[in-house]
Parts: structure tokens; C-alpha cells; sequence
């Protein structure tokens, strides 16, 4: 049944003076409502349960004279009939004031089972992805929602306590894009007097009393005691978030400038100079800032970190962390972060010669001459060699552990006629190649041996010498 504090109704058409006086008196609802984007005429999202905090924030609006309201209802399907009341109260308090009401049933519980996470969660993702959607559909300007001082006070608690930084400790946004939040300077309790002086109908969900939820523990456990306290806590934490926003504020331009120093377009990622950060005091706090836009978790920051600076005895060049959408992998003093490809080809094999070997992003054109008209072109891009010593299988893929080749023109050094035998490895790690680029650079075999590091250089076993009779001649290019 809808609940209702005993008192006056409202005439929901008039604009009392009782509304201005109360309403008033919270500096972020005054400022939210003189100001150019929260005009009368501004066509609002209201974002309505049906509890009292957005019962009042819509029935506020109402009658303060805003002219292009839409209401919007989530019913989450998780209280059954409770669900459905909550549902009825926001439709038909739309309906007395010809609001145009918008509303969905979200499969809350399949979605958090699905994703792997909290039920509340899960309502939150499926809530303002909706909300927004409706929000463009309908060419509205805002979304408004009702989270009041103690929300606040709450979720700077909750932050704290399941760990965070500066951007959790300011909390929630009065404005965050298109999210606005009138009533957050404004407590539970002056929304009550508030229901109290218009007699409004609100819904109470029969979940808020339960302690089995964080939020619950802290807003029934928690802030009471600390109330016990500091009677003015809820103040101390309301004035502790909005100082945290301002020092968030000046911690991002700083990080932002240290960003435009160390992290650098890489090909088709980016490159991090490590060195900076494991030389700054804040080098930690600065690693989490930069890398976590990329997806890794705050744990896998600390492992890199912690990698990082044990560098010389790990020896953790080549060491790779995952996210979803970022390979990051670590190199001397050096982090590469590279987005992930789902459509890598890891080998093709031919058993003839082909006109083209086409391998993933590099294409090789392939001609077969007669070392007679064979005009050699000095460049990386081009390999020659003695098509009568290479067998088949013929083989492209990318380099593995134990790849070794006799490359060319780096003999022993007491016999420099005699080709040296070299790990790939070794000779990648010898001319500072990244690592990054050495994983994505193709080597071409014939039979088992390899013949050409495609790009860089050949196998001297299979140059053209004054035997040679026929040539084949590889050229290479890499699509951007």
C-alpha cells in the first residue's frame, strides 16, 4: 500500500510559497534551478521509483512550474506485487497531471546472473543505459534523479570502506554529463518534512530495512553510531565529498599533463614510459590513473608495479597483462598497451611458390627469376634468395621460444665469413626491439629452417652466391 505522512495536501497546480521557502533554502537545488540548463523550460528526464525521495524531487518540479517534464519508472521485477505497486503509483500520479510516463520490466536477476555481478549492479547498468536511451528518443535535455545528502553521505562510506581513491571519495556528482542530482544537499529528514507539508503518496520498498546489504549496514549500523560521534556528521560528510570533487579536480589536471608527457601513440596502441613513474613519489597513484582507463583492475596495477620495480631481478621483459579490450605488455622501461585483435592468423603453410602470401596485416609479393635478371634492390623490405636451397612446406607465422637463424652478415666474430648461429630472442633483445614488435613480426620457413625475419633480415644459409641459378624475390608491405 502506498504510504503517506498525515499532514495539508498540496494544490499540485498552485506554486505555494511554503515550496520557495523550503526548496530554497538548499544552495545546489537554487543554483540547479535559476541556472540556464535547469530553466522551467528545460525538457527534463524525471527518474521516479515511487519512495519518497522521488516522489518529492518529481512532485518539487511539478509544481515549481517546469513546463516539459517526462517521467520515467524501472520496475526490476524483483519484488513481484511490490514491484507492480510501485509501478501503479508513479503511472498514476503521471496520469492526474497529463505527464507523459515512460516505463520497462528488466529481467534484473537473469542479467546479474549472466554478468556475474550484485543484483544492484545490475539494476544500476540496466537503469541509466534505459534512462539515457529514453532520454535521446525524446530529445530531453537532463536526467534527474532523487539521491539526497544521506546517499551521499552513504556512498563516501561505502567507497572508503571497499577501497578507493580521490575519485570515490568525492562520491556522487550534482552533475555528471547528463545525470543531475538536485536534492543532494538536501537530508532525509527535510524530505520528510517535505512529504509531511504536501501529503504526498509515496512507496516504501519493504528491502531498504534489511541489513543484509552494504548500503543497508551502514545507512541502519554504521551512521548511527557515528552520529553518537559527531552529531554533525551527516554535514562533515557532505562537506568532506564536495572538498575531495575540488581536489579531484586539481589532481586531474595534474595527471593529465604528466599523461600528455609519458604515454605516447605506439603503431596502433600506446607506449608508457615506466621510468617516469617508478622514479615519482606518486609513481603508484599516477600507474593506477593511467592504466586503469585501459581496463586493468587496481590488483593488476599493483602486480605491474610491483613487477615493474623488482624489473632487474625478474627479468619480466615480455611479461603480459589482459583486459578485455588491451594487451599491455611490458618491455625494459617501457609499457606497450595494444589493443586486443580476436582474428590473428597464427600460421599459413603452401606447398608451392604463391604470387602473394597475405598474413594478417603484412602482404609479400612473391616472383620467381632467374638470376640473371634479377636487379637487386638494397632495403629491408626486400629479401633474395636461392630458390634451389629452400624447401617446402613453406611456412609464415610469428616467432617462438626456441627459433634460432644464422643471420646475415653477422659472422662469428673470429670467422666473419662464417655465419653465426643466433636465437631469435637474442637477436631481438641485441638491436632493443620491443617486445611488442617482436611478436608481431613474421618469420617465413622453408621446410623446418627459417629463411627470411620478415623486414629485417635474411638467413645467410639461403643467400645468393655465384651458384645460384634461381632467385625468389619477397616483397613486403604492412597495411596502417
Amino acid at each position: 500500500m502506498p504510504h503517506k505522512i498525515s499532514g495539508s495536501k498540496c494544490n499540485a497546480s498552485g506554486h505555494p510559497s511554503i515550496l520557495k521557502n523550503y526548496l530554497m533554502q538548499s544552495p545546489v537545488i537554487d543554483h540547479l534551478l535559476r541556472s540556464p540548463e535547469f530553466h522551467r523550460a528545460t525538457p527534463l528526464l524525471v527518474a521516479c521509483s515511487g519512495g519518497r525521495d522521488s516522489m518529492t524531487l518529481l512532485h518539487a518540479l511539478y509544481v515549481s512550474g517546469h513546463t516539459h517534464l517526462h517521467v520515467a519508472h524501472c520496475n526490476f521485477t524483483l519484488r513481484g506485487e511490490e514491484s507492480d505497486g510501485d509501478q501503479i503509483l508513479v503511472e498514476n500520479f503521471c496520469k492526474d497531471r497529463q505527464l507523459p510516463f515512460h516505463t520497462v520490466h528488466f529481467p534484473t536477476s537473469a542479467y546479474a546472473r549472466e554478468r556475474g555481478i550484485s543484483t544492484q549492479m545490475a539494476a544500476r547498468e540496466l537503469r541509466y543505459e534505459w534512462l539515457e536511451k529514453v532520454r535521446k528518443e525524446n530529445d530531453l535535455h537532463l536526467v534527474v534523479v532523487a539521491h539526497n545528502k544521506n546517499d551521499q553521505a552513504e556512498t563516501v562510506l561505502l567507497n572508503l570502506i571497499q577501497g578507493t581513491g580521490i575519485h570515490g571519495l568525492k562520491g556522487m556528482l550534482s552533475k555528471n554529463d547528463k545525470i543531475v542530482r538536485p536534492l543532494l544537499q538536501v537530508s532525509r529528514e527535510e524530505i520528510d518534512q517535505y512529504v509531511l507539508q504536501h501529503g504526498l503518496l509515496y512507496r516504501e520498498d519493504s528491502s531498504n530495512a534489511s541489513s543484509h546489504y552494504k548500503r543497508n549496514y551502514i545507512r541502519h549500523e554504521i551512521m548511527p553510531r557515528l552520529k553518537e560521534l559527531n552529531s554533525d556528521i551527516l554535514e562533515q560528510l557532505s562537506s568532506f565529498s564536495k572538498r575531495m570533487e575540488e581536489t579531484a579536480l586539481l589532481f586531474n589536471e595534474q595527471v593529465s599533463r604528466i599523461r600528455k608527457k609519458v604515454l605516447v601513440q605506439w603503431k596502433e596502441g600506446y607506449k608508457l614510459h615506466l621510468a617516469y613513474l617508478l622514479a615519482h613519489a606518486a609513481g603508484d597513484t599516477l600507474a593506477h590513473e593511467l592504466l586503469t582507463p585501459f581496463g586493468m583492475t587496481a590488483e593488476q596495477v599493483r602486480e605491474l608495479m610491483t613487477t615493474a620495480k623488482g624489473f632487474k631481478r625478474q627479468n619480466a621483459s615480455g611479461q603480459t597483462f589482459l583486459t578485455r579490450d588491451y594487451r599491455l605488455v611490458m618491455d625494459r622501461k617501457s609499457l606497450y598497451i595494444l589493443p586486443v585483435v580476436s582474428d590473428i592468423q597464427s600460421l599459413i603453410s603452401y606447398d608451392h611458390w604463391p604470387n602473394q602470401i597475405v598474413f594478417n596485416e603484412y602482404k609479400i609479393d612473391v616472383r620467381l627469376q632467374p638470376v640473371s635478371k634479377v636487379n637487386m634492390t638494397r632495403s629491408e623490405r626486400y629479401a633474395y634468395l636461392d630458390a634451389d636451397k629452400i624447401s617446402f612446406p613453406l611456412q609464415i607465422r610469428y616467432p617462438q621460444q626456441a627459433d634460432y637463424f644464422y643471420p646475415f652478415g653477422l659472422g662469428k666474430n673470429r670467422s666473419p665469413d662464417q655465419p653465426g648461429k643466433k636465437k631469435l630472442s637474442k637477436y631481438f633483445k641485441d638491436l632493443k626491439i620491443p617486445v611488442p614488435e617482436r611478436e608481431r613480426t613474421p618469420v617465413l620457413l622453408g621446410g623446418e629452417k627459417i629463411i627470411w625475419l620478415a623486414g629485417q633480415r635474411i638467413d645467410d644459409r639461403f643467400k645468393v652466391t655465384e651458384s645460384t641459378k634461381n632467385v625468389v624475390v619477397l616483397v613486403i608491405t604492412k597495411s596502417q
